[in-house]
C-alpha cells in the first residue's frame, strides 16, 4: 500500500489518461462523422439517425468504465439515471454500472479491513462472505454476520481509490477544457469543479456513519423512510458497518409490480422524502442514483450511500425557496436575482441564462405538472440552454445549489422509469409553507 497522497506510479496515471483520451477520439469522432454525412445526405433529419451511434458510445463508454472503474464508473451511473433527458440507448447502456461494477477479491481487501479496525476480521465478525453483495466506483459491500447473531453490511473503500480519484479528475479536467474549446456548447467545466468538491465526502466513511444517525434523527416520526443503522465500534475512515437491509431496486418495476407495490406511490414517497429534507430539514442527500434507492413493501423508501449529505444555512434555504416561487411566477427578474443571491454569476450579468436553466430543472415540470416533462420539451429548453450558455456563460457558481440541481435531475429521471404521477408545485407547497416556518422561529 502506497503512503497517504502519493500519486499513482507514471505508468498507470499514462494508462488511464490514454484510456480516456481514446475514449473521447472514438465517441466525439463518431458523432461529428454521423453528423457531416447526415449534413451531406439530409438523413439527420431523421428521428432515429443517431440510435445506432448512441447505443455504441454508451457501449464503449461502459466498457472503458468497467475496465477503469474509479470516477468513470461514477459517471456512467450518473449518466444511467438521466431517463429524463439522455436517449433510451444511454440509460439502457449505463444503467447497469449501478449493480454490475467488477468487484476486488476478498484476499486484496481483508489486510486493508484490519489495518482500518485494528483487529483480525475474526475478532470483528463471526462470519464474512467473500463474495461482495454489491460493488460500486468508491467501495463494495459484504454481507457478514457479528458474534451476536445480527447481520450487517461492509463497506470498504477501495485502499488506492482517493489516488484514482485524484488521477482521474486530471484528466477529466483536460478533456472537458478540450471539449469546451472544441464545442462551445458543451463546457462543462463546472461539473468538474463539482466533482473536486464532493468526492472527498464520499470517501471519509466515519462522516458517512454521522450522517446515517443524523437522516435517522430527522426521519424518527416517519417510518415509511429507512436508513441503515452504523455499527461504531467496527467503523473507521475507510470501513462501515451498519445493518443489513435487503429491498428492491427502486427502478425495479417489474419486481415492484410482483410484489404487489404500486409504483406511483414509491413515486410519491420519493419526492416527498427529498423536498422535505431540502425544504424543511435543510439537511439532505446529495447521491439519489438507483443503486442508492431500494424499496420494501408498505411501501417504505431505503436510502443508501449517505457520504454525499450536505447541510444548509437558514440563508440558504431562504434563497432556495425566493428561487421556486420566482420559477413558479415565471418572474425573469426576480429568478436572475434569486441566483444571483445564492451565489450564481453569468459573463454579461443579464439574466437570459438564469431563466433558462430554472425552466430545465423546474419550470418544465411545474408546466407539465408531473415530476419529468416529455422528451420534445426537453430538447427545446436544452437547446434554448445551450443556446443562451454560448451566448453568455455562467462563469461562476455555488456548489450547494448545484448539488441540489443535480439532485433534482437525478430523482426526475427516476420519476420518469417509475411513470410518476406526482404535480410538483403540489408536492411542494406543504413544505414551503412548513420550511418557511421554521425558518422563521
Amino acid at each position: 500500500m502506497s503512503p497517504a497522497g502519493e500519486p499513482l506510479p507514471l505508468s498507470v496515471r499514462v494508462r488511464r489518461f490514454l484510456a480516456v483520451a481514446r475514449l473521447v477520439v472514438v465517441v466525439y469522432g463518431g458523432y461529428k462523422a454521423l453528423q457531416l454525412a447526415g449534413w451531406v445526405t439530409g438523413a439527420s433529419a431523421r428521428d432515429d439517425y443517431y440510435d445506432r451511434q448512441n447505443r455504441r458510445a454508451a457501449e464503449r463508454i461502459r466498457a472503458t468504465a468497467l475496465e477503469q472503474r474509479g470516477l468513470l464508473i461514477k459517471a456512467c451511473q450518473f449518466a444511467g439515471s438521466r431517463a429524463d433527458v439522455l436517449p433510451p440507448a444511454f440509460v439502457d447502456v449505463l444503467s447497469t454500472t449501478h449493480d454490475q461494477v467488477p468487484s476486488r477479491p476478498l484476499a486484496e481487501l481483508a489486510p486493508w479491513i484490519e489495518s482500518q479496525l485494528g483487529r483480525s476480521l475474526a475478532e470483528c465478525y463471526a462470519s464474512f462472505d467473500p463474495e461482495p453483495v454489491a460493488a460500486a466506483s468508491l467501495a463494495q459491500v459484504h454481507r457478514a454476520r457479528l458474534h451476536d447473531g445480527s447481520d450487517v453490511a461492509v463497506k470498504v473503500r477501495y485502499p488506492d481509490i482517493d489516488r484514482i480519484v485524484a488521477t482521474d479528475l486530471a484528466n477529466f479536467k483536460f478533456f472537458v477544457g478540450l471539449l469546451a474549446r472544441l464545442e462551445r456548447r458543451f463546457d462543462l467545466r463546472l461539473l468538474v469543479y463539482e466533482l473536486r468538491r464532493m468526492i472527498p465526502l464520499e470517501l471519509d466513511f466515519e462522516r458517512e456513519a454521522d450522517n446515517a444517525r443524523r437522516f435517522a434523527q430527522n426521519f424518527a416520526d416517519d417510518a415509511r423512510v429507512r436508513f441503515p443503522v452504523p455499527v461504531p465500534e467496527l467503523t473507521a475512515t475507510g470501513v462501515l458497518t451498519m445493518d443489513y437491509i435487503d429491498g428492491i431496486k427502486i427502478t425495479d418495476t417489474a419486481e415492484l409490480a410482483r410484489r404487489g407495490i404500486d409504483k406511483h406511490e414509491v413515486a410519491a414517497l420519493l419526492a416527498e422524502t427529498y423536498i422535505r429534507q431540502i425544504l424543511v430539514h435543510g439537511f439532505f442527500h446529495g447521491d439519489p442514483h438507483p443503486g442508492n434507492l431500494f424499496v420494501l413493501e408498505g411501501p417504505t423508501l431505503v436510502i443508501l450511500d449517505l457520504g454525499l449529505a450536505k447541510e444548509f444555512t437558514a440563508e440558504l434555504r431562504t434563497g432556495l425557496m425566493r428561487l421556486t416561487a420566482a420559477i413558479v411566477a415565471r418572474d425573469a427578474a426576480s429568478i436572475g436575482e434569486a441566483f444571483r443571491d445564492l451565489g450564481f454569476e453569468t459573463r454579461s450579468g443579464d439574466d437570459d441564462t438564469f431563466v433558462t436553466v430554472g425552466e430545465l430543472f423546474l419550470g418544465q415540470a411545474l408546466s407539465a405538472g408531473r415530476a419529468y416533462a416529455d422528451m420534445a420539451m426537453i430538447d427545446r429548453i436544452q437547446e434554448e440552454l445551450f443556446a443562451a450558455l454560448r451566448a453568455n456563460p455562467i462563469v461562476r457558481a455555488s456548489s450547494d445549489p448545484l448539488l441540489v440541481l443535480r439532485v433534482m435531475g437525478l430523482l426526475s429521471g427516476i420519476g420518469k422509469q417509475l411513470d410518476s404521477k406526482v404535480d410538483p408545485l403540489s408536492a411542494m407547497l406543504p413544505f414551503l409553507t412548513m420550511g418557511a416556518g421554521r425558518l422563521r422561529r
